[in-house]
């Protein structure tokens, strides 16, 4: 790692490019220091309020050569705009030498990691870092350079196994689910963050997964999904709900939505016992130390205490129910309360500072 160094941890979403300084306090402890910069791509003059991603199926197919229509190329450099802005705003706040950069996105990576060319909800940019590296050089800005996009879900792993106060330190085993725009997993075993695409063929993402009914859990759990329920059960459009700030926070509890509390509540809570038996089924011996709900899911949950405890009862339920887990491990999960939230509101900003150190 580089000494003296002072590291820039980027977290960018679907809606927004979030960013702090980050700096190692020792080993294996690092936290973010000052305040934290956001930029949402609704601020930038560039943004597409209407833009609709590329169908999935359509960019799977064109993964080995992503096809950009304009008005996706245009997204793509509002999101870099945003994105540079952020990392010069932060480098003011801090002189030193080069910086560290560490940056994540959501979706799948080109084979150099440094494109997105497949993501659920946002512009593909398979020359992300390429054209970022550029325009920070004409910026003036000294950094060294980054290696390569880190996975956003990783980096909330990451940021809770290296961050002070994170959730995965301490455990050996421990499972994250957050929520967002999409939905971000992580997962400890046997003490080393695990990347999905490493156990994707017995522990699947959640935005693969599907309920009982065939709908795609991230359209009922998600922040994103969550409203857009709502607009289509009150005919107030998705962009009216943003643009108001007419967040779940705020509707969870009408008479509107109860049929969606309903819904996320099972949702969750079936989420959590999914990872549950399929850990079982692959390590038999092996349980989760710890159970974190994080970002925007646990923002939520922190407001309703209720909702906590009736995902907590439905998760229980189901685990004395199943049909697959052993007794032993049943006793584990039903005699310890093991789901908790996370302290890190911020953790996939840590987790990309520590990424750019360890890079390093």
């Amino acid at each position: 790692m580089k000494k003296n160094a002072t590291a820039i941890g980027i977290d960018g979403g679907a809606t927004k490019i979030s960013g702090g300084i980050v700096k190692q306090l020792n080993e294996t402890t690092f936290s973010i220091d000052g305040d934290v910069e956001t930029l949402t791509y609704s601020e930038s003059p560039l943004n597409n309020r209407n833009f609709q991603p590329v169908d999935l199926d359509l960019q799977l197919t064109q993964k080995d050569n992503p096809l950009l229509q304009t008005e996706e190329a245009k997204q793509g450099q509002t999101i870099l705009e945003c994105c540079e802005s952020v990392i010069n705003k932060l480098a003011k706040t801090n002189s030193g030498n080069k910086y560290l950069l560490g940056i994540g996105m959501p979706g799948l990576k080109s084979p150099d990691q440094k494109g997105i060319i497949v993501t659920n909800n946002g512009p593909r940019a398979p020359r992300f870092l390429d054209v970022l590296e550029r325009r920070l050089r004409l910026a003036g800005l000294k950094f060294h350079p980054i290696r390569k996009l880190g996975n956003d879900s990783y980096l909330c792993g990451l940021g809770e196994l290296y961050g002070k106060n994170g959730s995965f330190r301490g455990v050996e085993n421990a499972l994250y689910i957050g929520t967002g725009t999409g939905i971000a997993d992580a997962i400890l075993l046997d003490g080393k963050i695990i990347p999905f695409d490493n156990i994707d063929t017995w522990m699947p993402k959640s935005w693969q997964l599907k309920n009982k009914n065939g709908v795609p859990i991230e359209k009922i759990i998600s922040h994103k999904g969550m409203m857009m329920q709502y607009s289509k059960k009150t005919g107030i459009s998705f962009q009216r709900l943003e643009k108001e700030e007419i967040y779940p926070e705020l509707f969870i509890e009408t008479d509107d939505a109860l049929e969606i509390r309903t819904d996320f509540v099972d949702t969750v809570a079936w989420l959590i016992f999914q990872r549950v038996e399929k850990l079982f089924e692959k390590k038999p011996t092996t349980t989760f130390n710890r159970i974190i709900l994080g970002l925007r899911l646990a923002q939520l949950i922190e407001k309703f205490p209720e909702l906590f405890e009736e995902i907590k009862l439905s998760v229980k339920k189901q685990i004395r129910d199943s049909q697959v887990l052993g007794q032993t491990t049943k006793k584990h999960y039903l005699q310890k309360n093991l789901i908790s939230l996370s302290k890190l509101p911020h953790a996939p900003i840590i987790g990309a500072g520590v990424s750019a150190y360890q890079n390093a």
